[in-house]
């Protein structure tokens, strides 16, 4: 049996083999060194060498002042109206099972009856005796189409819609109002333009009207209203309001208001007074005149358009209701910007 012995030397071939091992690691290790700072070097160096890029916007064009404010507010504008829009509609030819009503025949002046025009009227300053082809024109046809500028008692009036209000009750008649309206009337129509519109309307304690509209100033229609006039009127069964008495000029305003009237005559001889029932047995309503000159005022807010009231005491009594009457009408002409006149007797 062989034992080792400690104490006996290495060969001498394994000892070479060490040292060569070793070398090559830390040729190895220096190679890899050089080749790592080689590499940072050129990366400095490439980092180093490429130029820094820069960006530079373009100027602003100098715009001067005045023209820079005119194109906000043209761009501020175009932002603020609103383009058209286009609606598409669907159309379809079957029969609609919702029916319409038929549309009111809209009454218009008749250019044949429109003899009193300056181009188709021969004469001027006279109705040609209710039939002829005569009638001023007026001066209202330099104001507007409609407008005309006429006279009535005197007083001098524009207006495009009148109607004349006119007390019937018996002592307005034995003065003869009738007859000097008529004569009022024809000088009044004598200088109205055709496309005026008016209406008269008779009164005691209710209201009759001549035509329920007004109607055009054309020949045919003042023929007409004239000879209505001249027909003569009874109190007793006209211009009377079923269940009350009196003589009140209250329903021949509110009637010739809802007409739409510019200009409102009123002629009466008495202060407006009404009771309910008969004139012996009848309860007088003491707030009347107070409840006409309230609805007067609110004429204009109510409809959006003025009307002036321009009261005729048509020769009042010479008594304290005659004084009354002048107080009551001179309030009722104020309010709504007209003027009152008294025909004394």
């Amino acid at each position: 049996m062989k034992l080792d012995r400690p104490d006996e030397p290495a060969a001498p071939g394994g000892i070479k083999t060490r040292k060569a091992t070793a070398q090559a690691v830390a040729v190895s290790v220096l190679v890899h060194i050089i080749f790592i700072l080689s590499a940072a070097y050129l990366t400095v160096i490439v980092i180093q060498s490429r130029q820094k890029m820069m960006f530079e916007g373009k100027k602003n064009p100098s715009i001067p002042a005045k023209k820079l404010e005119h194109s906000i507010r043209v761009k501020q504008m175009q932002k603020q109206v609103r383009k058209p829009q286009v609606l598409q509609r669907l159309v379809t030819e079957a029969p609609s099972k919702v029916a319409l009503p038929q549309m009111p025949d809209l009454k218009t002046p008749d250019i044949k009856n429109m003899r009193d025009t300056p181009l188709l009227g021969a004469r001027a300053g006279q109705l040609g005796g209710l039939g002829g082809s005569g009638g001023g024109a007026g001066r209202g046809l330099t104001g507007g189409t409609g407008y005309s500028d006429t006279k009535f008692f005197g007083e001098n009036v524009r207006t495009r819609a009148v109607v004349i209000c006119m007390d019937i009750s018996p002592s307005m008649v034995n003065k003869g109002v009738i007859q000097d309206v008529t004569q009022q009337t024809i000088q009044m129509m004598e200088t109205m333009h055709p496309g005026t519109r008016f209406n008269i309307i008779v009164f005691v304690d209710g209201a009759l009207a001549f035509a329920p509209q007004m109607v055009f100033a054309t020949q045919e229609n003042k023929q007409k209203a004239l000879a209505w006039l001249q027909k003569g009127f009874d109190s007793r069964r006209e211009g009377n309001r079923r269940g009350y008495s009196g003589s009140t000029s209250s329903e021949a305003i509110r009637l010739a208001a809802e007409m739409g009237c510019d200009t409102m005559f009123v002629l009466s001889d008495d202060p407006p007074y009404l009771k309910k029932g008969n004139m012996e047995t009848g309860v007088e309503i003491p707030e009347h005149m107070d409840q006409i000159l309230e609805h007067a005022k609110a004429i204009e807010r109510t409809t959006g358009r003025p009307t002036r009231i321009n009261p005729i005491l048509y020769k009042p009594f010479q008594n304290e209701r005659g004084e009354q009457a002048k107080k009551f009408y001179r309030t009722l002409a104020r309010s709504t910007g007209g003027r009152m006149k008294v025909i004394d007797q």
